[in-house]
């Protein structure tokens, strides 16, 4: 699975600044935030068709690079397209600095 990240930016910013009347800059932070991570969700797709095809290692690896990465850019873009912040709903201590493990 590919995704064209140029093609899904701009349709993106289209949308945010047409129908949720985001300023030019502000509606390219959503796009980029969105989109940077497409690669981990790519990586995820595949591994969720198929997974018992990676070894172990490669799973840990995955979880790792998607775990890291994709949370915040949505976090980001979440807070950016509706102002709402993010919150813990689930109260595993999500948004502290010491928590989970």
């Amino acid at each position: 699975m590919t995704f064209d990240t140029t093609i899904i930016a701009e349709r993106i910013k289209e949308v945010a600044i047409r129908e949720n009347k985001l300023t030019e800059s502000l509606a390219h932070d959503v796009a980029f935030h969105m989109t940077d991570w497409l690669e981990e969700l790519a990586r995820y797709s595949e591994f969720c068709q198929h997974p018992h095809k990676l070894t172990n290692k490669q799973v840990e690896e995955l979880l790792l690079a998607f775990l890291t990465h994709v949370p915040n850019h949505v976090a980001a873009a979440s807070k950016l397209y509706t102002d709402i912040p993010v919150t813990d709903v689930f109260g595993v201590g999500a948004t502290a600095e010491n928590g989970g493990k």
